[in-house]
């Protein structure tokens, strides 16, 4: 009896030794190009990755949620499966080794990875991939040995990708350009290998081979392998084979997105094509839409050398209304005869199309209208955030624009322009005047508002405003989504003067996000004091006058039109601005704060469709 406890002894021992192997960590990410949480945790989460490099088998999966992305375009039938295979509804989300489900990825540490490294494995699995003559296909060789007895449903998963990819622009809506281990795809399929079960000792091999496709640097080429029970999802081991060396010649190409105005009818898009590449670029294959219409295929050919680029006009679009137009690159060819079947890049041509006469003076707008952007407005959004419409708060309403800081990732930037306005008849003072509620998050997260203005259509911009945290904020900094109250708006007055003359004017609030909190927009106008023609009135004075805290402007207009109030500092700054809207004849009142100023002498100007009349102002305190 003692002799067979002392086999079974060593049996055991045998058994136990047989499966000591540290186990390289699968880590599978889903993770999207137009996700904000993805862009402030992938940075952390990578380097970590990068310190444990030797340790670890990252796998990226690029989503079709919540945005758009162009590598989840190229590979949605490579990813959709393991979405559905691991039941992930949000991203980002890592998968370790098939069973953990780790979130948020910033809390992922190297001791971490230690732990499920140490966890010891029968298998190994050795890997090594090349490419053919023509740089065209590749070709991998994996061998798998479990030196214990292995049952279940066992499958081995073989995973194309490109270690890195650099965008000029973002290719998506939330800031990020860098990209690494990205599922380029899965052979033969998602679904992998039946591999049956292992005797112990028993090793496996196994070949593939697949044509390339949507590589942006073949040079970047790395290839995985793991083997995983889809009984409990478990993965017994993983392995990388590293991209190649030396370097292939590089056969590339970038198309950047592009935001373009459209002033003119007829106007046809036009894109840039950059040689990303080592050699020169002879050919390409492209294709292009307009909104969701058919694609279009595109035949480029002439002699691009390394970092030049060129212009392409696509003449047979004819922009009518702002949209979308989408351009893809499908095949590269170089002066060295490789032939690629590789996708160089994804583009989107934004049109923001302004037709017609420009606005004249008044422009007004309060956002009341269910539309947004309202008619001949348009946006420039990052995904589902941006400027939107706000039904909750507003200066004098329930309605302004809004941009969502509170959901936008730090460095987004988000657009909202104005149609063309005229001010080819200004003379003297032009003013855009606009009211604004914000709070900061915290003294740490908080954002800014930008104006710019155009008379070129868009080609150059010039800030005319620019304020940010304490100076742009109305109210505290707030936690929760900021909701302005009644109180909390505040009145802007920007100084426009250096565009009269000029009768197409385009003005854009640029909201630059630092994942702070909301901005509202409300009543946004443009006017100026066309001449010096004297407006009749049957009365005007301010009671009282001197004033400490509110004065009353009393005025009879003899007959009905549009009238605006401004008030001006002794030195010409426009300190107060009211928009009144069309009057009937008769008197009118309307309140002037003066607790808002400092003392000193002010001009208090009445400019109506038929001209302009003012009186002094004495403020005391």
């Amino acid at each position: 009896m003692k002799k067979l406890s002392i086999l079974a002894f060593v049996l055991l021992l045998a058994g136990t030794m047989s499966a000591q192997h540290q186990r390289r960590v699968l880590l599978e990410e889903f993770t999207n190009a137009s996700c904000g949480p993805c862009a402030s945790q992938n940075p952390v989460f990578h380097a970590t990755l990068e310190a444990n490099k030797e340790f670890v088998t990252p796998i990226k999966y690029q989503t079709s949620w919540p945005g758009f992305d162009p590598m989840n375009v190229q590979t949605q039938a490579e990813v959709q499966p393991r979405v559905n295979y691991y039941g992930v509804t949000g991203v980002p989300n890592l998968q370790e080794n098939g069973t953990a489900d780790i979130f948020p990825l910033t809390t992922y540490t190297a001791d971490m990875i230690q732990a499920a490294y140490n966890t010891l494995t029968p298998v190994t699995i050795s890997i090594s991939h090349s490419l053919s003559a023509t740089f065209d296909s590749v070709f991998v060789s994996v061998a798998v040995t479990s030196d214990a007895d292995l049952s279940g449903n066992l499958r081995l998963r073989v995973v194309v990708a490109e270690d890195e990819i650099n965008f000029a622009e973002a290719p998506g809506s939330n800031g990020e350009t860098d990209f690494y281990e990205i599922m380029r795809k899965m052979l033969p399929n998602p679904t992998g290998t039946a591999t049956g079960a292992f005797t112990a000792g028993e090793t496996k091999t196994y070949n593939f081979a697949w044509k390339l496709q949507h590589f942006y640097d073949i040079n970047q080429m790395s290839v995985a392998a793991f083997l995983q029970n889809d009984a409990t999802k478990e993965v017994y081991q993983s392995e990388r084979s590293e991209p190649l060396t030396p370097a292939i010649a590089g056969v590339g190409v970038n198309v950047p997105s592009a935001n373009v105005f459209a002033c003119v009818g007829g106007f046809s898009p036009s894109f840039t094509m950059n040689n990303t590449g080592t050699e020169n670029l002879t050919n390409a294959a492209l294709r292009y839409r307009q909104g969701t219409g058919a694609w279009t295929s595109y035949d480029w050919t002439g002699d691009l050398a390394p970092g030049t680029s060129e212009d392409v006009l696509l003449s047979d679009i004819v922009i009518t209304n702002s949209g979308l137009v989408n351009v893809e690159v499908a095949v590269l060819s170089s002066n060295l005869g490789i032939q690629t079947n590789l996708a160089g890049s994804s583009a989107t041509i934004r049109v923001l199309a302004s037709f017609g006469p420009a606005q004249a003076l008044p422009f007004v707008n309060t956002f009341q209208s269910a539309v947004f952007p309202p008619p001949t407005w348009s946006s420039i959004n990052v995904g589902v955030n941006g400027w939107k419409l706000a039904t909750n708060a507003g200066s004098g309403s329930t309605r302004s624009a809004r941009c969502n800081f509170y959901d936008m990732a730090a460095g987004q930037i988000a657009y909202l322009n104005t149609p063309k306005i005229d001010l080819s008849t200004a003379s003297n003072a032009s003013t855009l005047t606009f009211d604004h509620a914000y709070a900061p998050y915290s003294a740490t997260f908080f954002d800014a508002l930008r104006v710019e203005a155009s008379s070129d259509c868009g080609v150059n911009w010039e800030t005319i405003f620019f304020q940010s945290n304490l100076q742009l904020a109305t109210a505290p900094a707030s936690n929760p989504v900021f909701v302005p109250t009644s109180s909390q708006w505040a009145p802007y007055y920007v100084d426009i003067s250096q565009f009269n003359g000029q009768s197409e004017v385009l003005i854009r609030f640029v909201g630059e996000s630092g994942f702070g909190n909301n901005l509202h927009l409300d009543n946004v106008n443009v006017t100026t004091t066309v001449g010096t023609k004297e407006l009749t009135l049957t009365a005007f004075s301010l009671v009282p006058n001197p004033s400490r805290d509110y004065a009353e402007v009393r005025f009879g207009l003899q007959n009905a039109q549009s009238v605006q109030l401004m008030v001006y500092s002794a030195e010409g700054a426009l300190v107060q601005a009211q928009q009144l809207g069309e009057l009937a004849s008769g008197d009118h009142v309307v309140t002037l704060k003066a607790n808002i100023l400092p003392s000193g002498n002010y001009r208090v100007v009445l400019q109506g469709n038929e001209g302009v009349s003012s009186t002094q102002w004495v403020v005391v305190k």
